[in-house]
């Protein structure tokens, strides 16, 4: 199944019965980035757990079937940029982290340490649960930066090894 179908075939599912009617067969055939978008649709819920690890997207559905979706090529940076407050994370959990900057927009560079690449320049927004979701080729090295007003943050992060999935470090400070 084409990962647009796929994708179609999930959120008619979630449109038609809810998003705790997808079975664990059909969750385990989602890619990483649908099964991601999904498990938005469960945040501060309590009707599923999902957490995303260096390579896998471990999820217990709500019919407490459990499913492991391997993360191969790419690698999930969920960064939630904050000016007051932030809460110690590693590994991100979507159905459960929140971010301080909800739906706020905000001006991003990234660029590949290794090349000197600029990979990104424009204007992002967060989600509802004030991260934003990056899937960044592994084994790389990225500056991210982030400007909002006269506050910026800036980190160099990697998506190698047991690097960080969820990244709460990035306080927007004055310039």
């Amino acid at each position: 199944m084409n990962a647009l179908k796929k994708l179609t075939v999930a959120m008619a599912l979630t449109a038609s019965f809810g998003a705790a009617a997808i079975t664990a067969e059909e969750f385990s055939q989602l890619s990483p980035q649908e099964a991601l978008e999904m498990a938005h649709t469960w945040h501060q819920t309590g009707d599923a757990s999902v957490s995303i690890l260096p390579d896998v997207l471990n999820a217990t559905l709500p019919s407490g079937e459990e499913v492991a979706i391997p993360l191969e090529d790419e690698y999930l940076l969920s960064i939630a940029p904050y000016i007051n407050r932030s809460h110690g994370c590693t590994y991100h959990v979507p159905t459960g982290c929140q971010g301080e900057m909800v739906e706020e927009e905000l001006h991003l560079s990234i660029t590949d340490v290794n090349t000197g690449e600029e990979i990104m320049n424009g204007m992002v927004t967060t989600q509802k649960d004030g991260f934003i979701d990056f899937w960044m080729p592994r084994d790389g090295e990225y500056k991210f930066t982030f400007h909002k007003g006269n506050l910026m943050a800036q980190e160099v992060l990697k998506t190698s090894g047991n690097a960080r999935t969820c990244i709460t470090t990035m306080q927007l400070v004055a310039m």
